[in-house]
């Protein structure tokens, strides 16, 4: 049975919980004025669910020492990898994309909850034996431990994910002294190899980087769930139109209103004020974040909540630039606030990590 040290409780950071909590109520608000296919406002009443599921997972997470957790990584990761490669075999297709396992009554998505069985395993690497120093030879490991998920990933296909491993690994190597000359030469390899990726992209995923560069290439194709979102987000001017007359996502001209999009209904229906509330809970939730790294007094446990907490700002700085227009579209969810289990499931057991460490600190 697993129980909590009532010392451990002391250090709960509440900030971080109470930014959390506001998330998820604004989410379920804003989803509750949706009406998505046969379920209508059922969607929020399943987010609150998956909150619920998610509350417990992270409970759980923030009742075990994170240490434990990263001597454990090795077999989470070929945990994490066996539900990428079952993913070809018993996988559910929806809209072109294989990612989810159904579970019974649930729908899982394992690229997701791999997220955080692949920080675990990097810090495990960079903190171990022959992790220090970060050299060449880390790097290559750093690499493998990357290249089989993310090709995994990709071929479902979701580059979104994917990508989203690449600046966790280059904060946790930055984190464990990876010298700046070998950033540079990895960056400079990076940029060398663009035009070999573009050539490995599919036609539409190079089609949105078009689009990106040009909106109104496509209007009524590619291009078209940026155009309505940037209307909805627009529209909402100041003080937003209320939900009764946020008409672009109630007449669901807004594609994927209650996923990846939902930021749009969000500004559409408190305007920009309501936008600034928003995105203070995230910085705020952001920052702690990082402070809790910055205060760890050992390597792993800044290393864990650096990782966690780069991939969740880096989950919102994607999602808010895809939907403002200021980056091509990716499938990335905002974290709390998009309809999703799997997400919800994820993020909240990241902020249980940054509760075990923050927890256990000052041990």
């Amino acid at each position: 049975m697993i129980r909590i040290d009532r010392r451990l409780l002391q250090n709960v950071d509440w900030p971080l919980l109470g930014a959390m909590g506001s998330l998820v109520a604004l989410s379920a608000t804003t989803l509750a004025t949706l009406s998505v296919g046969r379920t209508g406002g059922g969607v929020a009443l399943r987010q609150l669910m998956w909150f619920g599921v998610g509350f417990v997972a992270l409970l759980v997470v923030a009742s075990i020492d994170y240490r434990h957790l990263v001597r454990a990584a090795p077999l989470l990761y070929v945990a994490g990898l066996a539900g990428l490669v079952a993913i070809f075999f018993v996988g559910r297709t929806v809209s072109g994309a294989r990612r989810w396992i159904l579970l019974g009554p649930l729908s899982v998505q394992p690229s997701e909850v791999f997220k955080i069985c692949f920080v675990l395993a990097v810090v495990w690497l960079l903190t171990s034996r022959w992790g220090q120093p970060v050299g060449t030879t880390v790097l290559v490991l750093v690499g493998i431990l990357v290249g089989i998920p993310a090709a995994l990933i990709v071929k479902q296909p979701d580059l979104g994910t994917a990508l989203l491993l690449v600046p966790v690994v280059v904060a946790l190597l930055v984190g464990a002294g990876l010298p700046l000359r070998l950033l540079g030469r990895l960056a400079a390899g990076g940029v060398a190899l663009a035009p070999v990726a573009w050539f490995a992209l599919k036609d539409y995923q190079r089609e949105r980087i078009l689009v990106f560069l040009d909106p109104l290439r496509d209007p009524l194709g590619s291009a078209y769930n940026v155009i309505q979102a940037k209307i909805a987000i627009g529209s909402g001017q100041l003080l937003g139109k209320g939900i009764a007359g946020a008409t672009q996502s109630r007449l669901a001209f807004l594609p994927e209103r209650h996923t990846d999009f939902i930021f749009a209904v969000f500004a559409e229906t408190w305007g920009f004020v309501g936008c600034s509330l928003l995105l203070a809970c995230y910085a705020l939730l952001v920052m702690r974040g990082f402070d809790i790294a910055a205060t760890a007094r050992e390597p792993v446990g800044r290393l864990v909540a650096l990782g966690v907490t780069v991939m969740v700002a880096t989950q919102i700085l994607v999602n808010v630039a895809m939907v403002t227009g200021l980056a091509p579209v990716v499938g990335i969810p905002l974290p709390f606030m998009s309809y999703g289990g799997s997400s919800m499931l994820v993020s909240m057991m990241a902020l249980g990590l940054l509760l075990s460490v923050r927890m256990r600190q000052f041990q």
